[in-house]
């Protein structure tokens, strides 16, 4: 007698369930990777957005290196620059725009500070920014790419 077609084997090959687990797997997989592989590429292309070596925002920039400024007594203690620049990462010279006035600590000329309003001549370009009253001359050397023209454009804003 044949037998019942319950009683034969079938060849049952996985279904769409097992499919659709792996396509959703590799979808979440690949999400992964593609968001490692953007913040990657953010963090190093962005990672010199705040150094202090760049003009920036007083308050993006690392107490430690403003510390040299508030010990030649240019900033007080609470107070945050409108724009910073360092020429080392220790903070030891730089220039700084605050409470309207240029301020500069270099190992040369030690601690200056002067009124943006008695600037008389903004000067410079890329690589540096001399501002002058009529008996003091600051000089602000930037290397390329380091917002020299934007350091320039917020000392004329404020003559």
């Amino acid at each position: 007698m044949p037998a019942a077609p319950d009683d034969h084997p079938q060849n049952v090959l996985p279904g769409c369930g097992l499919a659709a687990y792996v396509v959703l797997l590799l979808t979440i997989a690949s999400a992964g990777a593609i968001g490692v592989a953007i913040s990657s590429y953010s963090l190093v292309a962005g990672g010199s957005a705040l150094s202090p070596m760049r003009t920036s925002y007083g308050g993006v920039v690392d107490a430690r290196v403003l510390q040299p400024m508030r010990e030649a007594g240019l900033l007080l203690q609470d107070e945050i620059p409108d724009a910073f620049h360092a020429e080392s990462y220790t903070g030891s010279a730089g220039c700084a725009i605050s409470g309207g006035r240029l301020l500069r600590l270099s190992s040369e000329d030690g601690a200056q500070a002067v009124q943006l309003t008695d600037l008389v001549k903004v000067d410079g370009g890329e690589t540096e920014v001399v501002a002058e009253t009529s008996t003091v001359t600051i000089r602000c050397p930037f290397r390329t790419g380091e917002g020299a023209g934007s350091f320039k454009a917020m000392l004329q804003a404020g003559r």
